[in-house]
């Protein structure tokens, strides 16, 4: 499969948005009041940091808006884009940004929590229950809740957005390393650290796999990021029978006028077009039987395979 050549013939520039769209769900923070990595501090927690009490659910033992805003919500004027007043990245990280540790993939309680680093401790307990209830709940901390903020959307990531407050100009949160899979984004195909290697999987499995990257009646048919993810779960000669199996699916669908015009292309099958009219995978497959009977027969050499497929 010729994926630059295939990418350029199919004209799917749709293809950034696969990539780009959604990065990987942040887990919920799984204890306000103890079991954090601290590591990252070196015992020396940061000037303005939140007391150890902070996010026992209850404003207390001398905490206010300005040392804890996670327990006794944020203060009056923060929200207005402008860092003043006391406020510091960790009572309004809305106005004066996410602190500098924050964003390498570990929740470093006290100083940091699910409202002044979502990046890193995933959105507070309520987020995403339909309503939002602010102070606690803004824009910044719950988009889910309370919509977007002014601004996210326009392809910048700029301001104090970040890649859990605006995914879609930051990208998603995803910290290949920090031992965490981070599903769908993060996989054993780009982060073996935190994901483990990939099994290796006969041509017939890899094909199947393959097969469900391709919709002929979408209007980009054929997601070739899934379908590379397909292909490197496969020994060598796996990869390379699927691909003469995709590659006459694509000739078929341009002679067939499944996307991409009509105009005719011939296949090591015996040329395209044989389902113009009736496209569908079983179609499709009967068409590319030659390649499909020589992926279904080939067999990995020993030692490559865990399942002796």
């Amino acid at each position: 499969m010729r994926i630059a050549g295939l990418t350029l013939a199919l004209g799917i520039g749709a293809l950034v948005a696969v990539v780009s769209a959604g990065c990987g769900s942040r887990t919920p923070l799984d204890n306000l009041s103890g079991g954090y990595d601290d590591g990252g501090f070196d015992g020396n927690e940061p000037e303005g940091a939140p007391p150890n009490s902070c996010g026992n659910g209850a404003c207390d033992n001398g905490e206010t808006c300005m040392t804890c805003a996670l327990d006794c919500g944020v203060c009056p004027g923060c929200g207005d884009k402008v860092c003043d007043n006391g406020e510091t990245c960790f009572n309004c990280p809305q106005d004066c940004g996410v602190c500098a540790q924050c964003g390498n993939g570990k929740c470093e309680m006290p100083a940091e929590n699910c409202q002044n680093c979502d990046v890193d401790c995933g959105v507070c307990p309520g987020c995403g229950d339909g309503t939002c209830t602010p102070p606690n709940e803004t824009c910044y901390t719950c988009e889910k809740d309370c919509g977007k903020c002014p601004g996210c959307g326009d392809g910048l990531c700029n301001g104090n957005e970040t890649c859990a407050s605006c995914p879609e100009d930051c990208g998603v949160c995803d910290f290949c390393g920090n031992g965490k899979c981070e599903a769908p984004y993060e996989t054993c195909t780009n982060c073996v650290q935190d994901c483990g290697q990939c099994p290796v999987i006969s041509c017939a499995q890899e094909l199947q796999c393959a097969l469900k990257c391709i919709n002929p009646m979408s209007t980009t048919p054929v997601d070739f990021v899934c379908i590379g993810d397909c292909v490197a779960e496969g020994c060598p000669s796996a990869g390379f029978m699927v691909n003469q199996v995709v590659d006459c699916i694509e000739m078929q669908l341009l002679g067939g006028g499944g996307f991409g015009g009509s105009s005719g292309g011939g296949s090591s099958s015996g040329g395209g077009g044989q389902c113009q009219g009736m496209i569908s995978i079983n179609c499709l497959l009967n068409a590319c039987m030659n390649q499909v009977a020589a992926c279904l027969s080939q067999r990995c050499p020993p030692g490559q395979m865990q399942d002796g497929g």
